[in-house]
């Protein structure tokens, strides 16, 4: 009989949903950093899958333009690190040779393209976007409508693909050792967590001895520390940054109600209800920890974690089952003034840099790739984690599962109104994400034990010194 911990791992390897890369799979077509192969019409990098389906949904979708556009492509699937990093280097270096035509990562809206655009790096997408902009929610266009300070104006400078919300999960069959269902769950914001504070100590009562009532990211590595912070700041009413691109931290009722957030949000570390290695967990660690039944409750950015017990190996089919519906996917609590805690939907995007080699055919592969049927596709190999940014693709079949409680869950989640993100409003946001700045603002706290206070007035001036200095290079 196979125990949790092997159950999880078999599970977790079977789908590989959100945890890890893929080692070389045989859909890699490259995984070099280099200009295109010299007969190829256009050089695409895109993210390596997590999944072999993705990887084979975008070659087939490649080869399908090729056959009708007589075009050659040469793909380049790599890891997410390599494409920030190395298409930052070919940029500023204006190495058009190797630029690539079209980019495709899940860190190109949080940290590629606001800044790429705010430099008039990015091929304008607007004449795309026009003649399909009805098919898009307006939430999807507001997120790629990014400002280009050498023009003074904002454009579409990406194109939607599909979006993630942030979810929170839980294990229902835990709190049914305590005698508590998902009706006992507060909405209020204080009562929310204080309830999975209560249910640590009930467990731990009750035997689980290791379990901890939130899984909680508090590193400095991928977007989770990110998100959650984000979510504590947004119930608090902490405005950051407006339309215009006024910093509003540093204003004395935002600093407070900054500090105010940070403090609640740590004191889950330092009070030990989230486990001490979320200090150090990579963008699996949470996943990790939640299907190895040590924490109660999470957030994610996907829904990978119960999708990962949605396996293709009938012989665990049984277990698999009956532990999809023993995690439970939940709306958010309420602010702390009661009023509705809208989403931080991510919107996923490709961007065409402007000095390639061949952006205009750039454009027509893009207006190929976001074909309703095209789109779908590729949704598809991705099994559910993310969702269309089309609504009439919901028409499919594929998202008609009607006795599926987290699909359910997840679409009323989609339906939300979701908050601008910060790098739409100012581009040197995504700066102030790949420094990780407000990640490593938590770790002050939790590691390096300064005040909260200090910790948040050094972000404060840090966030600060990079929205000058990105006024100045302009």
């Amino acid at each position: 009989m196979l125990n949790r911990r092997r159950f999880n791992q078999m599970s977790l390897g079977a789908l590989g949903l959100g945890l890890a890369s893929c080692n070389q799979s045989k859909y890699l077509t490259n995984t070099s950093i280099g200009k295109a192969s010299s007969n190829a019409d256009l050089l695409i990098w895109w993210e390596q899958g997590f999944l072999p389906e993705e990887n084979e949904q975008i070659n087939q979708l490649i080869r399908r333009w090729e056959q009708k556009s007589g075009k050659v492509v040469d793909l380049k699937l790599l890891p997410v690190a390599l494409i920030d990093q190395q298409l930052t280097n070919f940029i500023d270096q204006s190495e058009s040779n190797q630029i690539p035509d079209i980019v495709y990562s899940v860190g190109v809206d949080a940290s590629l393209a606001p800044k790429f655009a705010w430099q008039d790096q990015l091929v304008d997408l607007t004449d795309l976007i026009a003649p399909i902009q009805k098919k898009y929610t307006s939430i999807a266009l507001s997120h790629v409508f990014y400002h280009n300070q050498v023009r003074k104006e904002r454009s579409y400078y990406a194109l939607p693909l599909w979006q993630s919300d942030d979810y929170l999960h839980y294990w229902e069959s835990m709190l049914e050792e305590i005698a508590l269902t998902q009706q006992d769950i507060p909405r209020e914001w204080n009562q929310f967590w204080q309830f999975w504070q209560m249910a640590q100590k009930q467990l731990r009562a009750k035997g689980r001895s290791q379990i901890y009532g939130v899984g909680l990211c508090m590193s400095a590595i991928g977007f989770d520390t990110y998100t959650s912070l984000k979510m504590f700041m947004d119930a608090h009413n902490v405005n950051v940054v407006n339309e215009s691109g006024e910093f509003l931290l540093k204003k004395p009722e935002n600093r407070q109600q900054f500090i105010t957030a940070l403090q609640e949000f740590t004191s889950f570390y330092l009070q030990g209800y989230t486990p001490p290695q979320s200090a150090r967990w990579t963008g699996a660690g949470n996943n990790n920890s939640f299907l190895n039944s040590e924490i109660l409750m999470t957030q994610n950015l996907t829904m990978s974690i119960p999708l990962t017990q949605k396996l293709t190996h009938p012989q665990y089919d049984r277990d698999a089952i009956a532990r999809y519906r023993q995690i439970e996917t939940i709306d958010r609590p309420l602010k702390v003034d009661g009023g509705e805690l809208l989403t931080r939907k991510g919107t996923k995007q490709a961007i065409a840099p402007k000095n390639s080699k061949n952006p205009e055919l750039a454009k027509e592969f893009l207006s190929y790739l976001v074909r309703p049927d095209n789109l779908m596709s590729l949704l598809k190999g991705f099994k559910g984690r993310v969702f269309p940014v089309m609504p009439e693709l919901l028409k499919d079949p594929f998202w008609n599962e009607q006795n599926d409680p987290h699909l359910s869950s997840a679409l009323k989640i989609y339906a939300r109104p979701s908050y601008v993100p910060y790098e739409v409003m100012h581009s040197a946001f995504s700066e102030v994400q790949n420094q990780q700045l407000w990640a490593k603002t938590v770790l002050k706290v939790i590691q390096d034990k300064a005040s909260v206070v200090e910790s948040a007035d050094w972000a404060i001036t840090k966030i600060q010194d990079i929205l000058q200095l990105a006024e100045k290079k302009v």
